[in-house]
C-alpha cells in the first residue's frame, strides 16, 4: 500500500516552478523577477536600454502584477508625458511575464496607454545657436555645440566620436547610435574639423556635456538641452526645403512620425518663403 502511494507522489518542484507558483498566487512584482526579466533581454541590448529598464521598473517592485497595480503605479508618477516610456517598459515586462508563465493573464491588455500632451518642444534656431555659441567658454564647447546642431546627432553619440570616424572629403562621420548600430551622419562645419585636427575626441563624458548645456541654458536664457539641438537640426532642414524623408535619413530617425512632430513649427509663412525661394517672387498687384 505504502509503495503504491509512493508511486503516485508528485516529483519535487524545481526552484523556477516553485517561484512561478508563488508569484501567481501573490501577484507581486519582485526584485528577483526584475533581474530575471533584464537578463532575458536579447544579446546586444545596450547599457542605456538596461538603465532605462531599471529607471522605469525599479519603482514597480512590490506593486501587484495586475491591471489595478499597473494603473496605481502609473498614477503615482509625476512625469506627465514621460509616463509613455514607463508604460512601454511595463508592456514589455508584462508580455514577458505572461509568455514565460509567471502570470496566468496579461494585465497590460486591460490598461490604456497614458495620454500624451501634444505640445511643441523647444528647438534651437540658427539665431539662438549664435547666442549660445557666444556664451561658450572654450573652443571644445563651441565645436560640440556646432556638431549637435549641424548634424542632429544625440549627445551620447557625439561624446564617443573619434577623429578617425570622420570622412572630411565626403563631409560625414560614423557614430554608434541606438541599438548599438553604426550610422553615417553629417560632419558639421569647419570649426568641428579644426577641433578634430588637433584632438582625438571631445575629451568630455556625457555627464560633463550635460553639465555644460545646463550652464549655457542658465547663462543664455535659451532652452538648450541635448535634444533641443536635434530638434533644431530637423526644423532648420525642413525650413530649408528638404523633405521629411530626407531629414529622417540624415538625422537617423527610425520613425518619420518624430520628424513630422518636430517640424510642426513650419507654418504658412515659412512655406511661402520657401515657395518664393524656389519659384521666384511674383508681384500679384499688377
Amino acid at each position: 500500500m505504502i509503495s503504491s502511494l509512493r508511486g503516485r507522489c508528485p516529483k519535487p518542484l524545481d526552484e523556477c516552478a516553485t517561484s512561478q507558483i508563488a508569484i501567481k498566487s501573490s501577484q507581486k512584482f519582485t526584485n528577483w523577477l526584475l533581474e530575471k526579466f533584464i537578463t532575458s533581454r536579447p544579446l546586444g541590448t545596450s547599457e542605456r536600454s538596461i538603465e532605462a529598464y531599471h529607471y522605469t521598473l525599479d519603482g514597480f517592485v512590490d506593486y501587484p502584477i495586475t491591471a489595478q497595480g499597473i494603473t496605481a503605479y502609473l498614477n503615482s508618477l509625476t512625469c506627465n508625458n514621460g509616463k509613455a516610456k514607463f508604460y512601454s517598459c511595463l508592456r514589455a515586462l508584462c508580455n514577458w511575464l505572461y509568455q514565460n508563465g509567471y502570470t496566468s493573464t496579461n494585465p497590460i491588455k486591460q490598461v490604456s496607454p497614458p495620454r500624451i500632451q501634444k505640445r511643441l518642444l523647444p528647438a534651437v534656431s540658427q539665431e539662438q545657436l549664435e547666442v549660445i555659441l557666444n556664451h561658450c567658454h572654450c573652443e571644445r564647447d563651441k565645436a560640440l555645440i556646432n556638431l549637435l546642431w549641424y548634424s542632429g546627432i544625440r549627445i551620447s553619440e557625439a561624446v564617443n566620436i573619434k577623429a578617425s570616424d570622420f570622412n572630411w572629403e565626403e563631409g560625414t562621420v560614423i557614430v554608434l547610435g541606438k541599438g548599438n548600430r553604426y550610422r553615417k551622419c553629417l560632419a558639421g562645419n569647419g570649426l568641428i574639423r579644426q577641433w578634430f585636427s588637433e584632438h582625438n575626441s571631445f575629451e568630455v563624458t556625457k555627464g560633463g556635456a550635460q553639465t555644460m548645456l545646463k550652464r549655457l541654458k542658465a547663462e543664455s536664457g535659451i532652452q538648450c538641452n541635448a535634444h533641443s539641438f536635434r530638434r533644431g537640426f530637423c526644423v532648420h532642414q525642413v525650413k530649408s526645403g528638404l523633405s521629411t524623408r530626407v531629414v529622417q535619413a540624415l538625422g537617423g530617425w527610425e520613425n518619420i512620425t518624430m520628424v513630422e512632430r518636430y517640424s510642426k513649427t513650419f507654418d504658412f509663412d515659412n512655406a511661402l518663403e520657401l515657395y518664393r525661394k524656389v519659384n521666384g517672387s511674383h508681384n500679384f498687384s499688377k
